[in-house]
């Protein structure tokens, strides 16, 4: 794995990181002033905007338990100044006193601008089981 992978798997492992600390800097970390889009694995689970992104985090911290990542595989590819990763795991539900995992699978995409990689999109999904 070269530089750039690395530092662009790093971007996913801070974003998670700030997702446990509930911290509010998820959202500048996400926002790109050159446009970004989210689409969570929950219906109504989108943004576009600074401000829907405070929205979504607000409602996501205000739940009783806490969120992380799992990640079993992580894939990247960079091209010049656009990256884009796909990953599968599970998200964790962290209540005081259990952990519910889900399957999750995440697609995204970053560009990197005045030198540092920035989220342009991000794609969760909770994937169900076959039939």
């Amino acid at each position: 794995m070269n530089a750039e992978e690395q530092a662009v798997l790093a971007k996913l492992d801070r974003l998670n990181a700030l997702l446990f600390a509930r911290d509010p800097g998820i959202i500048e970390e996400l926002w790109c002033d050159l446009g970004f889009v989210l689409y969570g694995s929950e219906e109504g689970e989108t943004a576009e905007t600074p401000a829907e992104l405070q929205a979504l985090f607000k409602s996501l911290f205000g739940r009783p338990y806490r969120l992380a990542w799992r990640w079993d595989r992580r894939r990247v590819t960079c091209q010049e100044n656009v990256a884009w990763i796909v990953a599968e795991g599970r998200i964790e539900m962290i209540h005081p006193d259990r952990v519910e995992h889900l399957p999750y699978r995440m697609t995204g995409v970053l560009q990197k601008i005045g030198g540092q990689w920035r989220w342009r999109l991000f794609s969760g999904s909770e994937p169900t089981p076959s039939r």
